[in-house]
C-alpha cells in the first residue's frame, strides 16, 4: 500500500460515503467510500469488484449536496482476510478517476483542502503521510494545504524548514 501511495499526486482523505457502483455488465453494487482525493476513491463492498474493470462510481459530496457521478477503472483489488475468518465479506477497490471534469476536480479539490483543519484525522493519518500526499500536488493547491498544516501547528519547526517554508 506504501507504494501505491508514494505514486499519488494528491491527499486522500477518509470519509465513509454511501457509493452506488454500476459494472460495465449493469450490475449494481453498493458500498462505503472510505477515502477520496481528486485522482480517485477507495470502495468497500460486500461483493468483489476486480482490477481492470471500468465502473460509473455515484456518491454524494458532504457539505456540498451535489452527487457525483463519475467513470472510473479498477487499479486494484484486495479481499480483507480478517474479515473472511469472521465469516464476513468485506472487498476493497481502488479506482482511479477516468476523464474527471473540472466542476468535479474543483468541489473534490475543495473538500479535501478543507478536511485538513481537521486537526484528528490529520494526526491519525500521519503528518508526514499526509505531506508526502501534499507535496505531490500541484503548487497553488500545495501551497494551500501547506499554509492549512501550519496555521494548525502540524507541521514542525524542523520540518517547516526543512521544507522551505520558515
Amino acid at each position: 500500500m506504501e507504494e501505491g501511495r508514494a505514486k499519488r499526486k494528491c491527499p486522500r482523505i477518509p470519509v465513509y460515503l454511501d457509493v452506488r457502483v454500476d459494472l460495465k455488465d449493469e450490475t449494481v453494487v453498493k458500498g462505503k467510500v472510505i477515502n477520496l482525493s481528486t485522482e480517485g476513491i477507495c470502495i468497500k463492498t460486500d461483493d468483489p469488484i476486480f482490477a481492470e474493470e471500468e465502473i460509473t462510481a455515484e456518491f454524494l459530496l458532504p457539505d456540498t449536496l451535489t452527487s457525483v457521478r463519475l467513470g472510473g477503472e479498477v487499479v486494484w483489488y484486495r479481499f480483507d482476510k480478517k474479515a473472511a475468518a469472521k465469516q464476513e465479506r468485506v472487498h476493497f477497490s481502488g479506482v482511479r478517476f477516468l476523464d474527471l471534469g473540472e466542476s468535479y476536480r474543483s468541489l473534490i479539490r475543495y473538500y479535501t483542502l478543507k478536511m485538513l483543519h481537521d486537526v484528528e484525522m490529520v494526526r491519525e493519518q500521519g503528518i508526514e503521510r499526509v505531506l508526502n500526499d501534499v507535496l505531490n500536488l500541484p503548487s497553488k493547491e500545495r501551497n494551500d494545504a501547506l499554509r492549512i498544516l501550519l496555521q494548525k501547528g502540524l507541521i514542525t519547526k524542523e520540518r517547516e524548514a526543512d521544507l522551505g517554508l520558515s
